[in-house]
């Protein structure tokens, strides 16, 4: 089936779904899914082709499935025959059996096909049933908009992160900085004349409260996405809320691996580098350029889910040094506390002595874990002599990952 065939099949089922038989249709969007997937697949690939004329195509094609489908096993297996094409073009893309230029080309006829202009299907002659079932039920959408947190005059998001506890700064200092980015656009007239507006709740960094957080911001603030979210631990809770109601999950403070499955969850974008990936940069720092041997390296983590992605960082850096990760040392302290001394009794014990930390912990704690610093560096003059320079090991060695 030749790119235009496959355009054009593409906008008969945006257009005419409804009609044909249901055996029929789940045939053709299977056998569909194979040619619109790899095109999707190869531009994601692409990091300057823009994220939104690639989702469009996505909602398009997810709502041809849910036209097609007839019960939740064909839905199922229709999304992932769509998921397989996506990541086989994707790797069309990484072993260069297409480049960017080509796949930018294959979009925009796929984006021309489905929305005109011209006497062909566009997008408005998708069945009424495809734009309803993309919404839930338990959430309706704003009076006079088609989408929620739309309106004519404003686009509502939300950001559910620690506002009281111990943590609160992290949260305050987020919000902070997205409605400074919101100001801006606002002062310039918004986004097609839409003001951004960011609503808050609070989940104080405990997993326990995430969920009404994250529920009071979709039911009853009606926001259009979530934007920001703070911590690993409340990220396990609030990732497969927003997936399970098709919500955009778009930037949270964190590098916790619930947000970086392969292939990646179809309304998560990060706007970072995962704990591991981090972790694992700096053992390779302290190890390589560093030249501090691995038994004289500790990792200082959160006691949860965000401590576990920073600390599978260094094991996996640690393996492919060659070395067992069960070397490694790993002082642990309770989220939402400042108590490190657990952690500086451990410390005192190691032998040889610890050179460098690795710490994956929120401000409170990374501040009281100074003490953990000055411990080392009181070890370090006993086996070196050189005070200097191993305060200035023991101070760059140190690595405060974001929660």
């Amino acid at each position: 089936m030749t790119t235009r065939w496959t355009l054009f099949l593409f906008s008969a089922l945006l257009a005419g779904t409804a009609g044909a038989a249901a055996g029929d249709k789940t045939d053709v969007v299977r056998n569909l899914a194979g040619r619109v997937g790899p095109i999707v697949g190869s531009a994601l690939a692409c990091r300057d082709i823009a994220r939104p004329r690639i989702q469009a195509i996505v909602d398009k094609f997810t709502a041809v499935i849910m036209e097609a489908s007839s019960n939740e096993a064909e839905r199922s297996d229709l999304t992932q025959s769509f998921d397989r094409s996506v990541a086989d073009g994707r790797g069309a893309v990484t072993t260069g059996r297409t480049d960017c230029r080509s796949a930018d080309r294959q979009l925009a006829d796929l984006e021309r096909s489905i929305a005109g202009p011209g006497p062909g299907p566009s997008v408005a002659a998708i069945a009424p049933s495809s734009a309803a079932a993309a919404t839930s039920p338990t959430a309706p959408v704003a009076a006079g908009s088609p989408v929620r947190g739309v309106t004519d005059q404003e686009i509502r998001f939300g950001i559910a992160a620690p506002f009281s506890g111990s943590a609160k700064e992290l949260g305050r200092q987020m919000k902070l900085g997205i409605d400074t980015a919101f100001n801006r656009v606002n002062e310039a007239g918004g986004v097609e004349g839409r003001m951004l507006k960011l609503i808050a709740a609070d989940d104080g960094y405990e997993p326990t409260r995430t969920t009404d957080a994250m529920k009071q911001l979709y039911e009853k603030d009606q926001v259009f996405g979530i934007i920001g979210n703070v911590g690993a631990p409340t990220a396990v809770v609030a990732v497969p809320y927003a997936l399970e109601r098709k919500l955009l999950f778009f930037g949270a403070f964190t590098g916790a691996n619930v947000l970086r499955h392969d292939p990646p969850d179809r309304y998560v974008f990060n706007y970072r580098a995962s704990d591991a990936e981090e972790t694992d940069a700096v053992v390779r720092y302290l190890v390589k350029l560093r030249r501090i041997p691995i038994k004289q390296i500790a990792v200082f983590a959160q006691q949860d889910t965000y401590g576990d992605s920073g600390f599978a960082g260094v094991s996996k850096a640690v393996r492919s040094l060659g070395v067992s990760d069960a070397a490694i040392v790993r002082l642990n302290y309770k989220r939402n506390t400042g108590d490190v001394d657990d952690a500086i009794n451990q410390l005192k014990l190691q032998k040889p002595p610890i050179k460098a930390v690795v710490m994956v912990a929120t401000y409170r704690a990374a501040v009281n874990g100074g003490r953990i610093t000055r411990t080392i560096r009181r070890g370090c003059r006993a086996c070196e002599g050189l005070a200097g320079h191993s305060t200035l090991r023991a101070r760059d060695s140190c690595k405060l990952a974001s929660a």
